[in-house]
């Protein structure tokens, strides 16, 4: 869908913003220079955290408060979509508001939730051509991905390994090639 159009008198182009199905700018077409630039979308999916802010009705971005959760708090993600796999709630997005709550993934836990897990993540990324999507989870969240192998395996995924230090660093080397510039802190 083509949105509005602008013109910049500095760089002497007229521009058309493309927006996506979602309502959100996917892009934009150069008129003078018949050139397309499209805004890439990527995905990363982590695990909740136990360290939590002791607080209520926050997104889920903001009230874990683990590592990982850390280190994304320093860059600017508007071009990241986050699913965080949850041992309460699920898979869910990362502005989905709840409430401070203890309760670990378990195995059990994984296996029970790994049916919705695929069509809740199914539904994510069928209508959205992700450049690439970093999955950055420990063995027991990665069972709740089990039914979701095969569809993975038909984008560009790529798999965090080892330890939570090493995992925390393949996120920040991901997060510095992704996104746009570190935020101001």
């Amino acid at each position: 869908m083509i949105g509005s159009s602008w013109y910049s008198p500095s760089q002497v182009n007229i521009c058309i913003d493309i927006i996506g199905q979602d309502g959100y700018l996917v892009g934009a077409l150069d008129m003078i220079n018949e050139k397309v630039y499209i805004n890439k979308k990527y995905l990363l999916i982590l695990p909740c955290s136990k360290r939590k802010k002791q607080m209520n009705n926050l997104p889920a971005i903001y009230l874990y408060d683990g590592p990982f959760y850390r280190i994304l708090r320093k860059y600017d993600l508007k071009d990241i979509d986050i699913i965080i796999i949850s041992a309460k709630y699920g898979l869910i997005l990362s502005n989905k508001l709840i409430s401070n709550y203890d309760q670990k993934m378990t195995v059990d836990r994984a296996m029970a939730i790994k049916r919705e897990t695929n069509n809740r993540l199914e539904k994510k990324i069928m209508n959205i051509n992700y450049e690439e999507i970093f999955i950055n989870l420990g063995k027991i969240y990665m069972l709740a991905l089990l039914e979701s192998r095969s569809m993975l395996e038909r984008k560009n995924v790529l798999w965090a390994s080892g330890g939570i230090g090493e995992r925390n660093h393949q996120l920040k080397e991901w997060l510095k090639r992704v996104s746009i510039k570190e935020a101001d802190q």
